[in-house]
């Protein structure tokens, strides 16, 4: 301090000046008042006139005088007082107002609680009472228990029992257990009360009978979520009830055990009542959810009604939705080790999933049905996706997903067991994630990178196996195994018959040897459920400080992002090697070819032959004469030129033998003579021709030579390797054979309306006598038969297998790059299959085979009845079988239904060319395009080609005229 110096060191209480200016700033004039010294007051020039009138007693809010000067006076510092004057002035104000001599504060008045009727009426003087429940319990209870009822509750002649007693059975009753007051009746399923009027001090048997409401509610459904428990452990087999009634039991000895301790620490009901609380809520949902789960049918139903529970409390925030998260991991890990065991990422517990078994979950084995071709029913045992027992937070489409990937894989163990997919040992050296629950990002971040580097180790172990298979004798081996599955085969033999004592007793001491290897890295999995639930207990149903539900993603994503990244990498995996395994090694692009080629008639060599040998005439015919077949030339059916109709099978196999194997050009399959001389080799599938099975009324038809159905019964056998019925299924072999028995059909009308131009041309025909309504006839059944045929070839067959082939191109490609060896988790064997039935379905849709075009279809066959009619007259009239007289009214008839059926054809073909929708996306929803990456249907579309047929039927409206006849 500035002014040590000049203080009195014999004064030890002098008070020291506390707003002195520093002795530094000796040069600088301040003013009195430190806040306003610098500032200029030009609005007043004069002082402010003094307050007349009374002095206020309050200094609270007294108005104080204010010294105003002039501005002169403002600026010019005031002298600074001298100690002594301050303390001369201190004396004189305590000679003034000695605060001892003050009288003392009047007494504070009683609060007066003010009312409307108090401002109203100023005489109003109201009476305030207290609440009787404020003088203490004694007071309250003499009143109730008043023979005169001062309450008018009617307590007066009821028992009164301590509290302590009473707390007691409360708690007993929460916890669903019998006491004094209350008893568990088995037959109204509820607890009633073993004395109808009781009540403790301090309340009525109203009021308790309110507050035992809770204990009682929670008391109901301990006995109800006990009852579930014992159930299921006595008559449940089912895995996820079992897992759902032991999480229960933990939840109700969680209860008992944190409640026990709780209670014996609070002696008030209304405390009691507190702690149960959050244990009623907690029953609520665990009672809701048991009410559901026993109406569902299966594991999969109750895992859908958890997860759906944890979404309506998904917006809470307590700290049930973590209780029933812990609830959902429990219950759900049966069937996450089941789907983990069929995609090949555990190793199968117990008996394995075969065809000759019932399946499991949702992984069904049935008999698949289906009418062939010759209309017999087939079965075959198969694995069948049951969607009925897949949870509802697992979309459809990953549903697919994992049952395909699944199928694939068997279709390797099947097939390829020294495929390192194929054996588990391998697989589980590449330490594969299981499938587990994951709710926090940080968690789905890991199992994304798991995913990945298990999806690089497994890729490396397969290009490891593919490089040394290749060098080591073709992909099987020398025996068709490679070594390492034979060392796995010899490790684990089990039969030790023949072998020597030394050898038995080394193999046991070696299997000794491994039981007694302690396990390494165990992940030995801590249950958190006992200790969640004694959190939510303790806490009262607040949610914890470190509750991390907020970071979590939501509930609906949860199942998407914690198990898609391991099934992607599992399908992308499995979908590029077998792939791989059907092009390369089953030759699929072969079996395809052969389809092309004879179902669908694209070998010109084999429709020439086929069509020689069943329609021409000059032929010798196979059929016996007097019992003896016939012998020497080549040899046909003669359709139309024989007396007898259906031919016999022994006719069949004379007329139809050598055409498939000499239309077949092979380039790895060589010809090998048999001793008749005739060429013989095996077709893919065993291809080769057969009879239908038909009806009484379809052989009557086929009875009749001229009518359309006489081949029906003719048709092709095939049966694809079993490999290969992953692509080439029965109900797409059942449509190649519809559209086979159709072009069979349109060969023999080409046949027909060509031995017309033939027949013409011939000087010694009876064309050259015949009027010119056979002649206009014969021009326009030429026409009509050559424009639909080209139609179906072009338009309809060799369009739509031109898209099929680059598609197989491009698999090619993407499966034979050394770089990838991988497809997408969509690119797998079933969406192969699926493009290849879209490709027969786009085919048929063309040739006027679906269902809903059959009427169309009915009109085009009755136009082909009439060419076959008209051309049954005129061989009849050359045969001179048929009088000429009356032969050209015929003709005309013919000609005149010709005509009306063929403009008919044409004004539906020009309806269905306009109408809007048709052939748009009939198969294919458009929603769903481009997400099956390599087999996007979007080039499939059913396409209304309608319109090309009727640009080579008509485009000059001429079955739109009359013409006389």
């Amino acid at each position: 301090m500035d002014n040590d110096n000049e203080r009195d060191p014999g004064q030890v209480f002098a008070i020291p000046d506390l707003y002195a200016p520093s002795g530094l700033l000796k040069d600088v004039h301040w003013s009195s008042d430190l806040l306003f010294s610098q500032l200029t007051l030009d609005d007043f020039s004069t002082k402010l006139p003094d307050i007349v009138g009374e002095s206020n007693n309050n200094v609270f809010f007294s108005i104080p005088d204010l010294p105003f000067q002039t501005p002169e006076a403002i600026l010019r510092p005031s002298p600074r007082p001298s100690l002594k004057l301050v303390s001369e002035q201190l004396e004189e104000v305590n000679d003034i107002d000695d605060i001892w001599l003050l009288p003392e504060d009047p007494p504070l008045s009683v609060a007066n609680y003010q009312s409307w009727d108090s401002f109203d009426n100023v005489k109003c003087r109201e009476l305030h009472a207290t609440y009787i429940t404020d003088a203490g319990a004694s007071v309250f209870d003499a009143a109730v228990s008043a023979k005169r009822d001062y309450l008018h509750v009617g307590n007066t002649g009821d028992a009164v029992i301590g509290t302590k007693v009473y707390a007691a059975a409360l708690l007993a009753l929460g916890l669903g257990r019998n006491s004094v007051l209350f008893q568990w009746d088995e037959e109204k399923k509820y607890f009633v009360s073993t004395f109808s009027r009781v009540r403790v001090p301090g309340y009525t048997v109203e009021s308790l009978e309110r507050l035992s409401s809770v204990f009682i509610d929670c008391g109901i459904m301990t006995k109800s979520l006990q009852t579930f428990v014992q159930k299921a452990y006595t008559k449940d087999d089912s895995p996820g009830r079992i897992a759902l009634a032991d999480a229960v039991s933990n939840l109700l000895s969680a209860i008992q055990l944190q409640l026990s301790e709780s209670a014996s620490e609070n002696r008030s009901l209304l405390q009691l009542q507190v702690l149960f609380r959050p244990v009623q809520s907690i029953l609520t949902c665990f009672q809701r959810i048991v009410k559901n789960v026993s109406a569902s049918r299966n594991d999969e139903s109750m895992l859908s009604t958890v997860f759906e529970e944890i979404q309506l409390l998904e917006h809470r925030t307590d700290s049930l939705k973590e209780i029933l998260i812990e609830i959902l991991s429990r219950v759900s890990r049966p069937w996450l080790e089941f789907t983990s065991e069929w995609l090949g990422l555990q190793r199968e517990t117990g008996l394995p999933i075969t065809k000759e078994g019932d399946g499991k979950s949702f992984v069904k084995v049935t008999n698949r049905q289906w009418v062939d071709d010759r209309g017999l029913d087939m079965q075959q045992r198969d694995y069948v996706l049951n969607y009925d027992q897949v949870p509802s937070f697992i979309p459809p489409d990953n549903a697919r997903t994992l049952f395909e990937v699944g199928r694939s894989l068997r279709f390797l163990r099947d097939h390829h067991p020294e495929h390192p997919l194929a054996k588990a040992d391998i697989i589980a050296s590449t330490n594969p994630p299981s499938l587990e629950w994951k709710f926090s990002w940080q968690d789905i971040v890991a199992i994304e990178s798991k995913a990945l580097q298990y999806e690089k180790d497994l890729t490396a172990a397969i290009r490891s196996f593919s490089e040394g298979s290749l060098s080591a004798n073709g992909p099987n081996g020398p025996n068709g195994l490679d070594a390492g599955q034979e060392s796995d085969e010899t490790l684990a033999e089990l039969n030790f018959f023949g072998k020597l004592d030394e050898d038995m007793q080394a193999h046991v001491l070696a299997s000794i040897d491994t039981f007694n290897i302690i396990p390494m890295n165990e992940d030995v999995t801590t249950d958190r459920l006992p200790s969640v639930l004694h959190s939510y207990l303790k806490s009262n149903g607040k949610a914890s400080v470190d509750d991390t539900s907020i970071f979590s993603p939501p509930m609906a994503l949860t199942p998407l992002l914690a198990f898609n990244p391991l099934i992607a990498a599992q399908a992308r995996i499995v979908n590029g090697t077998c792939m791989r395994m059907i092009f390369n090694s089953h030759n699929l692009r072969r079996h395809l070819a052969l389809q092309r080629s004879f179902q669908l008639l694209g070998n010109g060599v084999f429709s020439s032959k086929l069509s020689h040998a069943l329609f021409d005439p000059e032929l010798e015919s196979a059929e016996r004469h007097r019992g003896v077949a016939r012998s020497g030339g080549i040899m046909g059916l003669r359709l139309g030129g024989r007396d007898t109709w259906p031919p016999a099978s022994f006719e069949l196999r004379l007329a139809l033998m050598g055409v498939l194997t000499e239309s077949y050009v092979s380039t790895d399959l060589p010809y090998e003579p048999r001793a008749a001389g005739y060429l013989e080799t095996t077709l893919p599938g065993d291809l080769s021709f057969a009879l239908r099975d038909m009806s009484e009324e379809e052989i009557e038809k086929c009875m009749n030579a001229d009518s359309i159905e006489a081949l029906d019964f003719l048709r092709l056998s095939y049966k694809p390797p079993q490999p290969l019925e992953a692509v080439i299924t029965p109900i797409i072999l059942f449509k190649y054979d519809q559209i086979f028995k159709l072009l069979l059909l349109v060969l023999r009308m080409l046949y027909v309306v060509s031995s017309f131009f033939r027949d013409a041309t011939d000087r010694s025909s009876d064309w050259q006598r015949l009027d010119f309504v056979a002649q206009r006839f014969r021009i326009e059944a030429h026409h009509f038969v050559s424009s639909v045929s080209g139609y179906f070839f072009d338009s309809g067959i060799e369009a739509t297998w031109h898209i099929f082939e680059r598609k197989l191109d491009q698999v090619e490609e993407r499966i034979n790059d050394n770089d990838d060896i991988t497809l997408r988790q969509n690119e797998g064997l079933d969406m192969l299959r699926d493009y290849h039935e879209r490709v027969v379905d786009r085919i048929m849709f063309a040739l006027l085979l679906r269902k809903r075009q059959q009427p169309v279809m009915q009109l085009l066959q009755d136009i082909f009845s009439l060419i076959l009619q008209f051309s049954k007259n005129y061989r009849k009239r050359a045969l001179g079988i048929q009088e000429s007289v009356g032969a050209g009214d015929d003709i005309r008839e013919i000609y005149r239904a010709f005509r009306k059926k063929v403009g008919v054809f044409i004004s539906v073909c020009r309806g269905l060319n306009e109408k809007k929708g048709y052939g748009e996306a009939r198969l294919i929803d458009e929603r769903k395009l481009g997400e099956q990456g390599l087999f996007d249907a979007s080039d499939l579309m059913e396409e209304n080609t309608i319109g090309h047929l009727l640009a080579r039927l008509e485009m000059s409206n001429y079955y739109s005229r009359t013409v006389d006849i």
